[in-house]
């Protein structure tokens, strides 16, 4: 009786594992290891994206329109304090059409399981999180040619594709204002605020 009971507790902890948070045919990825990211992704035109508020992550949601691209210069403590005020699937909450720029040491990249790049940014003892989407999961984004002209900029100053690597560069990174939810991200927030999407990305001068 209890082995049975043991593979029955094992069944439907895997069950809960694979069943998706959002839209149809996601899935998470089997054997994830400690430390990943757990999130949902879907192939969309043989691209592997995301899926949980992909819309607003990719600047495809229909309040996307309205954001202004100026940019409010901040530090990640700063955005890190903020109340956490996230919007739905596929609708902003009230901070989240705002652009902010932050100087902060970038200390970590690697390419998630949804094709994005996933940033580390640290200053001081605050840590944040950036994120760069892949330009086959934006189409019909606005302001798609930021996105994709600051995830190139990155990839340069690294001199290619990224897999996964740990450096230590001064950088200015811009990015719209958005609250994710804990899915155990490496470098969150106190709050869970990212720049997701990053319009703007700069390697800064003596920075090594």
């Amino acid at each position: 009786m209890v082995i049975v009971a043991a593979v029955l507790v094992a069944a439907t902890s895997l069950s809960a594992m694979l069943v998706p948070r959002q839209g149809h045919g996601a899935q998470i990825r089997a054997g994830a290891e400690a430390g990943e990211e757990h999130e949902a992704t879907r192939a969309i035109r043989g691209a592997t994206c995301g899926v949980e508020r992909w819309p607003v992550k990719t600047l495809t949601d229909p309040g996307a329109r309205l954001i202004d691209l100026a940019v409010h210069p901040a530090t990640v403590r700063y955005l890190g304090s903020l109340a956490t005020s996230a919007g739905g699937q596929d609708s902003r909450g009230p901070l989240e059409s705002r652009v902010f720029g932050v100087r902060a040491r970038l200390v970590g990249v690697k390419r998630s399981a949804d094709s994005d790049y996933h940033l580390i940014l640290r200053d001081g003892g605050a840590t944040m999180i950036a994120e760069m989407p892949f330009a086959g999961c934006t189409l019909g984004a606005q302001y798609r040619y930021a996105m994709t002209t600051a995830r190139a900029r990155l990839e340069r100053a690294f001199g290619g594709p990224v897999v996964s690597l740990h450096r230590s560069l001064r950088v200015r990174v811009v990015g719209v204002l958005f609250f994710d939810y804990p899915h155990e991200q490496s470098g969150h927030a106190p709050n869970y605020a990212e720049l997701h999407p990053v319009t703007g990305f700069r390697v800064l001068t003596g920075s090594r």
